[in-house]
């Protein structure tokens, strides 16, 4: 289901292993695989429900600690003083829920927020909440966790080492912009200081053939997908 499977659950994703204080965000959109959400709050301190998502909350994992909207989408279903989560009504109509959820985690302190039901149904709102995941990384790290693959951003000058499966499948890309002096190593199509950009030749489907799969960006902002079902690989694949 992931790419771990550790009593820490989440928290020690190889992807997204926790650094800092971890909220998990659920949004309205296709809502997640019931094993999925559960991985992800293990690990985590805090855990947000958007609008009517997970509504009426009893058949999570845990009650959401908050539930936040403008609560248009549970007209006449919101009670006063019922006993659960706590309500915090945010009428402002220029912020959509999930936008309210991560600037009332960013006030609380947290670092890190896993989004789920953040993809799918609508392209506009999929479209949106990865964008989000640019517009707050000056202030969290973040990971939208969708059906299939999880997705994180690489900024300027990170490097990073994923110990993920042979065989695993992700893409790379540069829906912000240009990309310059991105390497990768280990997988079946390298690359070596490249520049990428929007339009550009496809960067989907890439496959894992070395383990730790090195991954670095010199300049921009690059979302790397990562599927978690991994297809199994033969030696031919390998290069053996």
């Amino acid at each position: 289901m992931t790419h771990d499977d550790a009593p820490l659950g989440g928290a020690a994703n190889s992807l997204f292993p926790r650094l800092g204080p971890r909220a998990v965000v659920l949004c309205s959109g296709p809502p997640p695989e019931e094993d999925l959400l559960r991985y992800w709050l293990t690990g985590s301190d805090f855990f947000v429900a958007t609008d009517s998502a997970g509504h009426p909350y009893d058949h999570l994992p845990i009650p959401p600690d908050v539930v936040i909207g403008d609560f248009d989408s549970l007209s006449g279903r919101v009670l006063a003083g019922r006993s659960g989560p706590r309500f915090l009504q945010v009428d402002d109509q220029y912020t959509t829920d999930s936008e309210k959820a991560l600037l009332f985690l960013v006030e609380q302190g947290f670092e890190e927020v896993i989004l789920l039901g953040a993809t799918g149904w609508r392209v506009d709102h999929t479209l949106h909440n990865l964008q989000l995941v640019e517009r707050f990384a000056d202030r969290l790290r973040i990971c939208v966790a969708g059906p299939h693959a999880d997705i994180v951003r690489l900024g300027n000058g990170d490097s990073m080492s994923w110990p993920l499966p042979l065989g695993t499948q992700f893409s790379l890309l540069p829906v912000f912009g240009e990309v310059k002096s991105v390497t990768l190593e280990g997988s079946r199509f390298p690359l070596l200081g490249d520049a990428l950009e929007p339009g550009g030749p496809a960067l989907i489907s890439n496959q894992v053939l070395l383990s730790p799969l090195l991954i670095s960006v010199g300049e921009g902002s690059l979302l790397v997908s990562v599927d978690r079902h991994v297809p199994p690989i033969s030696l031919e694949d390998l290069g053996e």
